[in-house]
């Protein structure tokens, strides 16, 4: 009995598209916040940080932003970079939930592009300001996984990919990870 429960599960979340996972973090991000107007406590940080960032595969944002660099550093250094990586952008994506609160999002149909990846493009409504955004995802053994983020035509990607060279080239990959390990200013929710 407990096998084909297992079975089940497993078929549902074979079944389940980019875009109802991204629905389901939506869902998830919304429920892990308090209601407007009460303060956001580091505990509730914390846990939302954490949905965000469970959508995203981390480690490939860091490798394609990376490029060539990326196989020439160490696995030591892979550690290093996405640990760091991750504690960045756990920060940066928790930096302003006031807005997260009263975001409407319009999902429009996904978009094959190939190597098992789709585009879920999404029409974000910010306090009347509309914003394009396509999450490119790819799906993986354990679910959908958002390696790119592009916003109105810009792709996070490249975006770190042209900043970490010019990191790079000027402090190496340990400047890089030193950049990466401060913290971000703070704003408040």
């Amino acid at each position: 009995m407990r096998a084909a429960v297992i079975l089940i599960a497993v078929a549902l979340g074979a079944s389940e598209s980019a875009t109802d996972a991204l629905h389901a973090r939506d869902a998830q991000i919304r429920a892990a916040l308090p209601p407007s107007g009460e303060e956001v406590t580091p505990e509730a940080r914390h846990r939302v940080e954490r949905i965000i960032t469970k959508a995203i595969d981390l480690r490939g944002m860091v490798e394609a932003a990376m490029a060539k660099k990326w196989h020439q550093t160490t696995e030591a250094q892979h550690k290093r970079l996405v640990a760091a990586f991750e504690q960045r952008f756990r920060q940066m994506s928790g930096s302003d939930f006031g807005t997260y609160r009263s975001t409407k999002i319009e999902y429009q149909p996904e978009v094959e592009v190939g190597e098992g990846r789709v585009n879920v493009p999404t029409r974000v409504v910010v306090k009347g300001e509309p914003t394009e955004i396509t999450y490119t995802m790819r799906h993986d053994p354990a679910g959908w996984h958002i390696v790119d983020i592009v916003v109105d035509g810009v792709s996070t990607v490249a975006n770190y990919r042209a900043s970490f060279a010019r990191i790079i080239s000027k402090e190496g990959v340990e400047g890089l990870i030193r950049r990466l390990q401060r913290n971000p200013p703070s704003r408040k929710s």
